[in-house]
């Protein structure tokens, strides 16, 4: 039963959608974390909590994806550029999510976490099509013509 369960947990590791939202739900943990420490410690207003909560989780999200989700891509960009392209594309997803928090809590009067996971849940698609096919794009499989 245990050699099952291993297997099949080897087998779900292999699929980049799986790896990929394993690095999410870590950063939303990251993200969560900070944004009710910020909140309930240090009475931030939600969202500034959730703007620095976002980038200390994005940080996190960017190495996990590097070294990890996206590893076994060939990749031609420098790590610059993979960071400032990561940031670029995920911004607008904190931004509207640190959008959907503050308003669920203000207007809709949601619990953090709540508001949190349905912000994450619309962010998901939009940051995993970014993050696989444009930033961390497989060029490995590209067909290279020869020049004669």
């Amino acid at each position: 039963m245990i050699n099952y369960t291993k297997v099949r947990i080897e087998r779900l590791l292999k699929i980049e959608f799986i790896r990929f939202c394993i690095v999410g739900g870590t950063g939303f943990v990251i993200n969560f974390i900070i944004l009710i420490a910020l909140r309930d410690l240090f009475s931030f207003p939600a969202f500034p909590a959730q703007l620095i909560g976002a980038e200390v989780a994005l940080f996190s999200n960017f190495m996990l994806h590097h070294h990890w989700t996206y590893k076994a891509h060939k990749v031609e960009k420098t790590i610059k550029q993979l960071v400032v392209q990561f940031h670029l594309s995920s911004w607008p997803a904190i931004l509207g999510s640190a959008f959907m928090v503050a308003g669920g809590e203000r207007y809709l009067h949601l619990d953090n976490i709540l508001a949190l996971t349905l912000s994450s849940v619309i962010a998901l698609l939009w940051n995993f099509f970014w993050s696989k096919f444009i930033i961390w794009r497989d060029t490995s499989s590209k067909d290279v013509k020869e020049i004669s």
